[in-house]
């Protein structure tokens, strides 16, 4: 052999390693595979997808992502494109497929070798009540015994339990990702989605959060995806302190509560400068706690609608921060259930036009104080909040209310209680109310048709 015929040979060969590595690669941040046997899986595992993203985990599930074409090549394709992590739901009739057993775990048991990548197991299979088969994954799966048994094996049976696999995916990003928040000098990226279905390939910030979306087309969110939201929440200032965040970058889109939600989980308490950006690219800046009100230059008005003639109980706050203004919804509600409301009030700005970003803080300040002193007034700490608002002026309030526990209402023109058709109305949503330890979100009360 010539030595250019060598030379070319040894070329070839490097390429192809290369390249075999860059297929095999793994991905701190990409996404988590689900595998399991779809006859008695499918629920569960879009269960522990849906957790996964709640936690702010991309994730690659078959039924969302898998393209058109031959099913095992496109399978592989999927393994070899720079997961994350993996999780194998261990179901009965899992011993009957040839696709979890032949294609998908020898490749997800290859790239577990990687110290980086993080594959779990969720297991339905029981021994006992409540007491998890440890050896069934190997034994349904014709393993060598010990090959499955060895890693993290966690029930599957309710919420809570996949919403605590999720949150352990969720810590070993946050650790992917602590030299990159330290570079951003302590900055951490959020992209939050409550209205669109999500895929695995999402953009590159350091949490993904998506929530299941509004069913049929509907404005209200999804009431098990507040729930998901719910559960992680709970465990969201730990993890950013595990990433080392002492500042925030937000972006996307979110229903008025979740971002409330999300904003009561990350008070001024906890993080520093707080960036928002709304689908149009503008930016929403909170530093720290918001200031007091300039009395000689305020951007709200505050009307009383109607009062219970009561020294004290819950109060409604209807925020309508958007222009032109829109009252018959929140009309309807004070005809409706004025008597249960020490009183109304509705908070317009002074200025009958679209509110501008650069105003952040003042607004933020000054309709925290606002909601403090009418609480205060009425001596509860109690707020019915109906927000009509740009999410990002939500999110910010949400951070700045630590001791007001709000009832948090969403806007709808679609289907009632009984999921009857219906008027334009606000319809309860969550219950939130942060700095008391555990999740923010204290109740989801958005009806079950939602």
């Amino acid at each position: 052999m010539t030595r250019s015929r060598l030379q070319n040979l040894l070329r070839r060969l490097s390429g192809y390693r290369t390249s075999q590595a860059a297929r095999e690669a793994v991905d701190p941040r990409g996404p988590v595979f689900i595998s399991y046997r779809q006859s008695d899986g499918s629920t569960h595992a879009a269960d522990i997808a849906w957790a996964l993203r709640a936690a702010g985990v991309p994730v690659w599930h078959d039924r969302s992502d898998l393209p058109p074409g031959d099913t095992e090549h496109r399978l592989a394709e999927a393994l070899e494109s720079g997961l994350s992590g993996a999780v194998l739901l261990a179901t009965p009739e899992i011993k009957y497929s040839k696709v979890v057993r032949k294609i998908e775990l020898p490749k997800l048991l290859h790239l577990e070798k990687n110290p980086v990548f993080t594959l779990s197991v969720m297991s339905l299979i029981e021994h006992k009540k409540e007491k998890l088969d440890f050896d069934a994954p190997d034994r349904l799966l014709a393993q060598p015994p010990g090959t499955l048994k060895r890693l993290n094996q966690t029930p599957a049976r309710t919420p809570s339990q996949k919403a605590a696999a999720a949150h352990a995916h969720c810590r070993r990003r946050m650790q992917a990702v602590k030299e990159d928040v330290k570079a951003a000098e302590g900055v951490i990226t959020l992209d939050v989605q409550t209205r669109v279905a999500p895929s695995a390939a999402q953009g590159d910030a350091d949490l993904i959060l998506r929530l299941r979306p509004s069913v049929g087309g509907k404005r209200l969110p999804h009431r098990q995806g507040l729930k998901d939201l719910q559960l992680f929440l709970a465990g969201l200032p730990q993890l950013l302190q595990d990433a080392g965040a002492r500042h925030a970058r937000l972006s996307g889109g979110a229903h008025l509560s979740a971002a409330y939600a999300l904003g009561a989980a990350l008070p001024t308490t906890l993080l520093g400068r707080t960036e928002v950006i709304n689908t149009e690219g503008r930016v929403w800046v909170l530093n720290g706690n918001p200031p007091a009100p300039d009395v000689s230059n305020r951007l709200l008005n505050v009307k009383t609608v109607s009062t219970a003639c009561a020294p004290s109980g819950e109060i409604l706050v209807y925020l309508d921060l958007r222009s032109p203004p829109s009252n018959a919804a929140f009309d309807e509600l004070v005809a409706a259930n004025g008597n249960l409301f020490a009183s109304a009030f509705h908070v317009r700005p002074i200025r009958d036009d679209n509110l501008n970003p650069e105003d952040a803080e003042a607004i933020i300040g000054e309709a925290s104080q606002l909601i403090r002193e009418r609480a205060a007034q009425f001596q509860t700490t109690t707020v019915h909040l109906l927000l009509r608002c740009p999410w990002p002026v939500a999110f910010l309030l949400g951070r700045t209310l630590n001791t007001i526990r709000a009832h948090l209402y969403e806007w709808d023109d679609g289907p009632g209680d009984s999921c009857n058709s219906a008027k334009q109305r606000y319809v309860p949503s969550l219950v939130v109310s942060s700095g008391t330890g555990g999740s923010p979100i204290e109740q989801v009360s958005l009806p079950k048709c939602s």
